[in-house]
């Protein structure tokens, strides 16, 4: 990042700032208090949505607690119907393919710091609670220049809860249903004159969708604490701790010769995990134009699989990062923004060398700036820079070792968003993006001399034009992002394989939806049309090959709620179509031609003084699986039975809770 480059934004700012009036001094908040038409997560200060050229979801705390959700995934689901994949049941894994992007192009975040796994290939959302969790923002597109590597595809935001009302306050949930289903929560708060502290504990259960020895569950307890400090300062803390274990009986054998895919039944076979996560930050004002935050994180996970054959593979990954970030704002049309991002990561894997782990280490130091420029009445103008190196060096269980690997890059983002005749916007953006090679991608090719990987590169193209005016709303937005160097597996003689560079991926989308809120009831609607191609083979087996797979080509869907008196309803349907997916009964990619009704229906009830009534089903339109049935393949194929093939989705669900709010 030249200091010709920086002087010119300097310059670029001052010229277009206005004396026109200071900025108003803002004292620090909680983000999750944050309201559900800002965003705290796509610039480097609060924006209005309608003043950012980036596409975001906020879901605020009430639509958290009104989604029944008990994880993140259940969450997605609804936030983003068909991009989230589910391998089925409760707590199966689950990967989304934010706006067509791949399953490992998203990064989850809590208050700012990377929670998510560096052992695992993608990112798991059923692995990740809720508790504690009050503000979600979905933000769709590149963020490499605010958040480093592997957000080809965006970030998935988590706010930790601030303050409630002064005094003691808080909620407990009862409840249970059919599959076994049994859950509690209890969260007490207490606000002080200018502190907080909130403990969030949860416990869940819930039986698999066909017959297993022990049932899905899970335990977790999260707290957070926060403390303003004179008339500018808010510190904070946040602690998080979640443990659970996922049924797998779904396994399979390939015996020789002919090395077929034979299905078996383990119910015994799962798998378990505990995420933990404690964030501590600082932010201050410095009278009308400074504002300062400094986040210091870690991350840990401890995950147990089931493996094949040999016994349980365990992984641990660990995440320690600081990130500091400093906000100017000279006059009411330029801000600039400046941050420092450190991180050093270590995996423990299963070796392949000895019966010891393997340990991996990366470490990451990045430089980014921001700038933000009200060019006229309603035009605005977002950009944004971030150089980055990062490291890593690996070390088999034998004590052995490969060489350090080292890279550099550099990214940047331009978006515009114009704002016009009170009801309509525009905007645009475009971005690159990278990501070192998986590590397991990586490890793989030099443990058996296959060679060195590049990074892979992207570049996205956005647009998007909005209309709000009274109780209607609408949207149109279009996306196209080309990769380059994507790695992808390569299959060689003797049952053996590698992994190499030069595949060119396309992948573009183009959504529509739209709403109408009425009084006492409201109406949304989606469609949704998006592929993936991989260029560098020929055009029949574009769809189908080195990383085009897995996103359905069209989805669809409604949700609507209604008030009646003290009883608000609600209800959500969405249609996946097909889509081309790995299928290990048939070794190899095909088209699933089916598509998934996903439906529910809710009530909620206020009895007053805080309680209420909460009666859900959900999954209405998926057919119960028995073990006979996912042996005998009799449901492959079938409409409405499965989201990913082999994997059953859990049947119908009725579940009934009480919940107390105080």
């Amino acid at each position: 990042m030249g200091a010709s480059r920086l002087l010119f934004h300097l310059v670029l700012g001052a010229a277009l700032g206005s004396p026109l009036g200071a900025a108003e001094t803002e004292v620090p908040t909680p983000k999750a208090n944050a309201s559900a038409t800002v965003t705290v997560t796509a610039e480097a200060a609060p924006v209005d949505l309608a003043r950012t050229p980036n596409p975001v979801t906020v879901i605020t705390a009430d639509e958290i607690r009104r989604s029944g959700a008990k994880n993140l995934a259940e969450l997605l689901a609804q936030a983003a119907p068909g991009q989230l994949l589910s391998f089925g049941g409760p707590g199966a894994t689950s990967s989304l393919y934010l706006g067509g992007a791949r399953a490992q192009d998203v990064v989850v975040l809590l208050d700012g710091i990377r929670i998510t796994d560096a052992s695992n290939l993608s990112p798991d959302f059923a692995t990740i609670g809720l508790e504690g969790i009050d503000r979600v923002e979905i933000l769709q597109g590149p963020a490499s220049t605010r958040y480093g590597a592997d957000t080809h595809g965006g970030v998935v935001a988590l706010y930790s809860a601030g303050p409630g009302k002064p005094g003691l306050s808080g909620e407990a949930l009862l409840g249970g249903g059919n599959h076994g289903n049994a859950f509690a929560q209890a969260s007490p708060a207490y606000a002080w004159g200018r502190g907080w502290a909130r403990l969030d504990l949860r416990a869940r259960k819930e039986d698999a969708p066909t017959p297993t020895t022990d049932p899905y569950r899970e335990d977790a307890a999260a707290l957070s604490l926060g403390q303003q400090v004179g008339e500018e300062g808010l510190l904070s803390l946040t602690y998080r701790n979640h443990y659970q274990a996922q049924p797998i009986p779904y396994d399979a054998s390939y015996p020789p010769p002919l090395y077929a895919y034979q299905p078996l039944y383990n119910p015994d076979r799962e798998s378990s995990l505990r995420n933990e996560q404690l964030i501590g930050s600082w932010r201050q004002g410095f009278g009308d134009a400074l504002n300062l935050e400094l986040s210091l994180g870690q991350s840990l996970q401890d995950r147990v699989e089931p493996g094949f054959g040999a016994g349980p593979e365990r992984f641990h990954s660990q995440r320690n990062q600081a990130v500091a970030s400093l906000s100017w704002t000279p006059g009411p049309r330029t801000r600039f923004s400046g941050m420092l991002d450190a991180s050093v990561e270590s995996v423990g894997s299963p070796s392949y060398t000895t019966a010891g782990n393997d340990r991996a280490e990366a470490r990451h130091l990045a430089m980014g700036l921001e700038q933000v420029v009200d060019l006229a009445e309603g035009l605005r103008l977002v950009a944004s820079e971030r150089g980055q190196k990062d490291r890593i060096a690996y070390t088999f269980g034998d004590g052995t070792g490969i060489p350090e690997r080292g890279s550099r890059a550099f990214v940047g983002k331009l978006g515009l968003t114009w704002s016009f005749a009170q009801a309509w916007r525009v905007y645009a953006s475009f971005g690159n993006s990278y990501n070192t090679p998986q590590l397991y991608d990586l490890t793989y090719n030099l443990a058996n001399g296959y060679g060195d990987l590049g990074n892979e590169k992207s570049r996205t193209l956005q647009l998007g034009a909005a209309f709000a005016q009274g109780p209607w709303t609408a949207a149109l937005e279009a996306s196209r992002t080309a990769y380059s160097q994507v790695v992808v597996y390569v299959p060689l003689p003797g049952f053996t394989y590698r992994y190499a560079n030069g595949t060119d991926l396309r992948v573009q989308s183009l959504e529509a939806r739209g709403g109408y809120r009425g009084r006492g009831w409201s109406l949304e609607a989606f469609a949704r049309s998006q592929e993936a191609r991989n260029e560098s083979v020929a055009p029949e087996l574009q769809l189908r090959s080195g990383g085009a797979t897995g996103r359905p080509f069209f989805m669809g869907g409604l949700k609507a709620s209604a008030a009646f008196g003290p009883v608000d309803t609600y209800l959500r349907w969405s249609w996946t179509g097909s889509s081309y997916q790995y299928v290990d009964a048939l070794s190899a990619v095909d088209g699933t031609r089916t598509h998934f009704n996903d439906l529910a229906l809710g009530a909620l009830w206020s009895l007053g003084q805080g309680l209420s009534l909460e009666l859900r089903g959900e999954h209405l339109l998926q057919p119960r699986w028995t073990t006979a049935q996912w042996l005998d393949g009799d449901r492959f194929r079938q409409n409405d039975a499965y989201l990913v093939p082999v994997f059953p989705a859990q049947g119908p669900t009725a579940t009934v809770a009480l919940r107390y709010r105080y």
